[in-house]
């Protein structure tokens, strides 16, 4: 059980550090790359969608490669100084990405309802850190940590979408058209629902994971 636990947390690992690597791609390769593809000369000409969008995915990058660094024990019981300066950077992080994600959803690709997807992920994003924050400010472990529980599962939205879009796409063979505006709302929604069911017994699984 270990093995596996050890395992699954190797290859969180690879996956956060590797998608949030991946924005560097886009400084690297100028003009229509990517998700910028599927923009207007008009979007992608507005410096207040340009800003946030840079903004976005370099912050929302390094919240993801760190994030997940938070929920390993052992490393938070040997260095507890690390821990806490890491989740500072990954809430600072988060503040801006999720805000400028807020400012990018209406000119999603898709419409309305990937727009809508995208900018409630940004909100429960940004609540949901804000919560962990203001807990761990006032002494209040056990709630500072169910809440970093639902804010690390909002920032996996990062890697579900990259999961589910090839998904609908290569194996449902579904358009981008029609694949977008799901995956807008299936790459957060059931990880919220997983982070529910984790914090729902978080004290007696806690105490479990810290006595392995």
């Amino acid at each position: 059980m270990k093995r596996v636990r050890i395992l699954a947390w190797t290859l969180l690992g690879l996956l956060c550090v590797g998608i949030g690597l991946y924005p560097t791609v886009y400084f690297l390769n100028p003009g229509k790359f990517g998700l910028l593809q599927s923009k207007s000369d008009a979007v992608l000409g507005n410096p207040l969608w340009r800003a946030a969008f840079t903004t976005h995915i370099t912050c929302g990058g390094v919240a993801l490669a760190v994030g997940w660094t938070q929920f390993v024990a052992p490393w938070r019981r040997r260095w507890p100084r690390l821990h806490r300066s890491l989740g500072k950077l990954y809430g600072i992080a988060v503040g801006f990405s999720s805000l400028a994600g807020i400012v990018l959803a209406p000119a999603s690709s898709t419409g309305w309802i990937a727009g809508v997807g995208f900018g409630t992920l940004g909100a429960v994003w940004f609540g949901t850190t804000l919560k962990a924050f203001t807990s761990i400010r006032g002494g209040d472990l056990a709630t500072h940590e169910r809440w970093a529980i639902h804010s690390f599962a909002a920032c996996l939205a990062a890697v579900t979408l990259r999961l589910w879009l090839p998904l609908m796409m290569g194996v449902l063979h579904l358009d981008f058209g029609i694949a977008y505006p799901i995956v807008a709302w299936l790459c957060w929604v059931p990880n919220l629902m997983v982070a529910c069911w984790i914090t729902s017994g978080f004290p007696f699984r806690r105490a479990e994971a810290e006595g392995t």
